[in-house]
């Protein structure tokens, strides 16, 4: 089950655009950054707290994203993990993802690691740097993948997705390459934050390594207007069932 929940955090990443036009990178946006606060909920008690938040540092942008379990699960599992992208301004191309996992369970093994990915995509190349113990690999990976945080922001900047499109994309974690598609449709759907909403839901089966390669399918739904808020995010994993993360809160500065 923890490690079902962090997929769906990943799954909240990596339901985006993977080739879109160099110039969004220099998007209208009004703010320096922006952040979104998610719960997910079971039998009215919330059993994880998770946040996204995009922030310009010129020449970069700089993407983050974290997951906590609350003091109701302690007693079954803890996770503590934390996920940072360095992504250039020009072109939107990824150069540093980091990856601090800290999660334990009684059903588990514990984790303690720190990965810092550093992307050379001139060569089609990524280097893993691990921590402790110190050690560095280096991965081939295809033209035109980027990691979780960076294809996040490509699809919150992009304005050019509507009913039926087809997204494909390459997504490297530090794990393995993965090649997904997503479908895009228009739905109106109830939301805690802004009632009934107008959204573009992007949707894809995916394969869940953890579970023997079954697979489960995840959706992401952001608001058809000029903000590209991702409101709601649900994933049907096998055997757990639907996990749904719902936003809770913006801040905008």
């Amino acid at each position: 089950m923890m490690r079902m929940i962090k997929n769906v955090i990943i799954g909240i990443i990596v339901l985006c655009l993977a080739h879109l036009p160099h110039e969004l990178g220099h998007a209208s946006h009004p703010w320096k950054g922006v952040s979104f606060h998610y719960r997910f909920q079971k039998l009215g008690a919330t059993i994880v707290k998770a946040s996204l938040s995009i922030e310009r540092q010129s020449p970069l942008y700089v993407v983050k994203a974290a997951v906590d379990t609350t003091g109701f699960t302690f007693p079954f599992f803890r996770m503590h993990n934390r996920f940072r992208s360095s992504v250039k301004e020009e072109g939107l191309e990824p150069q540093y993802y980091v990856k601090e996992v800290d999660q334990w369970g009684v059903f588990s093994k514990k984790k303690c690691y720190t990965d810092i990915l550093t992307f050379d995509m001139g060569s089609s190349k990524v280097f893993v740097e691990r921590v402790d113990p110190p050690s560095v690999r280096e991965v081939s990976v295809p033209p035109q993948t980027v990691d979780p945080l960076s294809i996040f922001l490509q699809f919150f900047l992009d304005e050019g997705v509507g009913e039926r499109d087809k997204i494909e994309m390459r997504i490297y974690d530090g794990m393995r390459v993965r090649e997904v598609i997503f479908i895009a449709s228009c739905a109106e759907i109830s939301t805690l934050l802004y009632g009934d909403a107008r959204t573009i839901c992007l949707e894809s089966t995916v394969p869940f390594f953890s579970l023997g390669g079954k697979e489960g399918v995840i959706k992401i739904w952001y608001t058809d207007d000029e903000r590209r808020f991702p409101v709601s995010i649900s994933l049907e994993i096998p055997v757990v069932g639907n996990v749904e993360f719902q936003l809770e809160k913006v801040e905008v500065w």
